[in-house]
């Protein structure tokens, strides 16, 4: 399957990752899957910009996906939606984004939690933004659910060494994160113009760890 983007690092498939799961080489996943609560687009907060619904959001069937798929070690977030489909044991890193009680009621949720199916001490991330809304500090989202590259870039620390997966790459956050720390990655999105962001992303410079997105 011809790739979307390729570079030393990095490689990115538009696909239905479910259908070409088996063409892909990977050692670990680091993911955020849609997992079943239907998001149906539109601003995620004051003044933000009004998104599209997420494709297969309305089951769980992306988060069983990436629960399941091989992986020595694996990292995914909104686990805390779906704790029916999780193994015993492993570990919770929490994104921690307060920062006032109004900014809090801004951002939305004011932390997010991701599972891995690796035993060890549970860790909080912390990621501020400067009271903004939007985390990037540079123009607006590209996705809806993205993630600070800093603190992305904190979890892949803790994955050994290794190509890592994301098969719900949205914007291309994780694949970034990792381009920044050399390690790399494969990233597969649904959605082609996600791609296309991704992409452009990938293109530009290491950028600033202070909460970029």
């Amino acid at each position: 399957m011809k790739p979307f983007y390729e570079d030393d690092h990095v490689t990115i498939f538009h696909a239905d990752s479910m259908n070409i799961i088996d063409e892909l080489e990977w050692d670990h996943v680091l993911t955020d899957p849609p997992y079943g609560i239907a998001y149906e687009g539109g601003p995620i907060s004051l003044g933000a910009t009004e998104y599209a619904p997420i494709h297969g959001d309305d089951t769980f069937d992306a988060a069983q996906f990436a629960l399941t798929i091989p992986a020595q070690k694996r990292v995914v977030f909104g686990a805390h939606e779906f704790p029916h489909l999780l193994q015993p044991g492993g570990q919770w890193f929490c994104w921690d984004k307060r920062l006032t009680e109004a900014a809090d009621k801004m951002v939305g949720t004011p932390f997010e939690l991701a599972w891995s199916d690796t035993p060890g001490k549970n860790q909080m991330l912390r990621v501020l933004h400067g009271g903004v809304v939007n985390a990037n500090r540079n123009g607006p989202r590209l996705h809806p659910t993205e993630k600070p590259i800093s603190m992305l870039m904190s979890i892949i620390e803790t994955i050994p060494q290794g190509v890592i997966l994301d098969p719900f790459m949205g914007s291309g956050t994780t694949l970034r994160a990792a381009k920044n720390l050399g390690r790399k990655a494969v990233g597969v999105e649904i959605e082609e113009r996600y791609c296309y962001a991704a992409a452009e992303r990938m293109g530009q410079e290491v950028l600033n760890f202070g909460g970029d997105l």
